[in-house]
């Protein structure tokens, strides 16, 4: 193998997505899973698991930003600030309530990234902090770090959904580093496990409906 051989391979392994995870904890069929990022000690997770429903009901659920107050854990106030492209780009707001840290809130720019051409696609939403956001408040902390994504995968001949939920944040604030990694890590499984409910619950009322 040749150095310029070698080199490639370091690089393509550094950029693998999949490279480094290591399994955190499982608990009713959602496996979370954490990795270490260079240059910081906030750890990035992502929770992993199956929803029963079609990922395009998964998908209507993740997206319903306005209603969030009510289907996201942790969630006081929801509101879509801006959207484009027949809803290609939105920017959305949010307070939060989560465990361990005070409350917070902020501003992410969302942009759906699914091949819609596609027969069977996965369905796929990412997301950063946004530059504009609302003016900062009182007895909030505002999170400027918001990097993430979901990915929706059809299972089952397209009647369930291999999900995953990805996060990488710093909630910002003076708060120690291990806690903002122990709130993470119990805000991940719990808000992933809030949209299987909810989708369960609408898949639920549909069949009862028929």
């Amino acid at each position: 193998m040749t150095i310029l051989h070698a080199l490639s391979l370091v690089v393509l392994m550094a950029d693998d997505p999949e490279k480094g995870w290591k399994e955190a904890a499982q608990e009713d069929g959602i496996t979370v899973y954490r990795r270490e990022r260079a240059g910081t000690s906030i750890a990035e997770l992502k929770a992993v698991g199956l929803i029963d429903g079609p990922p395009i009901e998964v998908w209507k659920t993740v997206r319903d930003y306005a209603n969030y107050a009510k289907t996201m854990a942790y969630t006081e106030e929801a509101k879509v600030l801006s959207s484009e492209g027949g809803d290609k780009v939105i920017v959305f707001y949010s307070v939060v309530n989560a465990p361990l840290v005070d409350r917070r809130d902020y501003c992410i720019r969302l942009v759906d990234e699914t091949d819609w051409k596609s027969p069977n696609p996965t369905l796929l939403v990412t997301w950063k902090a946004a530059e504009k956001c609302v003016p900062e408040k009182d007895g909030l902390v505002r999170v400027k770090y918001n990097d993430g994504y979901w990915k929706l995968e059809p299972r089952e001949n397209g009647t369930k959904t291999m999900a995953t939920y990805y996060l990488f944040t710093d909630p910002g604030g003076s708060i120690p580093n291990w806690i903002a990694n122990k709130a993470n890590g119990t805000a991940v499984p719990n808000v992933f496990a809030k949209i299987r409910k909810t989708v369960s619950e609408k898949q639920a009322g549909k069949a009862g409906a028929k």
